[in-house]
């Protein structure tokens, strides 16, 4: 396990090559904890996102949990992998306005190289908005 503290992580995360994911959805890494294998992350949920009824679409909520999960995943590894999503599955608990947004993403477990995942979004108003689960597989950067 990695023993970063979460400055350092954030800056060994934010040093890697930028993905048009990440900045299209504004993401800010807040605190990882290398260790535990946990990070939170603020997203800008743009107005342009939303659908007809005015909350965000569940496709871009989904790509904030997908990243979340993934920052989570790889930082006990020092961020030298990637972990491509086998499976995910998101609950959508309430409808979700722009604004600023609150991601979480935790390891459950790791086997072989499978990684086990859970993510909780929480809207503006610190209200959990949606939960997911992933399973995904550890792959090693193709530069390191």
């Amino acid at each position: 396990m990695s023993e970063m503290t979460s400055a350092q992580a954030i800056a060994r995360l934010t040093k890697r090559p930028p993905v048009g994911a990440t900045e299209l959805l504004a993401s800010e890494p807040l605190e990882i904890d290398a260790a535990l294998g946990w990070a939170r992350i603020a997203y800008l949920g743009k107005p342009e996102f939303c659908n007809e009824l005015g909350f965000i679409h569940g496709g871009f909520l989904s790509a904030m949990l997908d990243e979340v999960m993934a920052i989570a995943a790889t930082a006990p590894r020092n961020f030298d992998y990637v972990v491509p999503t086998l499976g995910m599955k998101a609950s959508f608990l309430r409808g979700v306005e722009p604004g600023r947004l609150i991601a979480e993403g935790s390891i459950i477990k790791v086997q072989g190289r499978e990684v086990y995942l859970a993510g909780e979004l929480f809207n503006g108003a610190g209200e959990l908005a949606v939960t997911a689960s992933a399973t995904a597989r550890f792959r090693k950067l193709p530069w390191k």
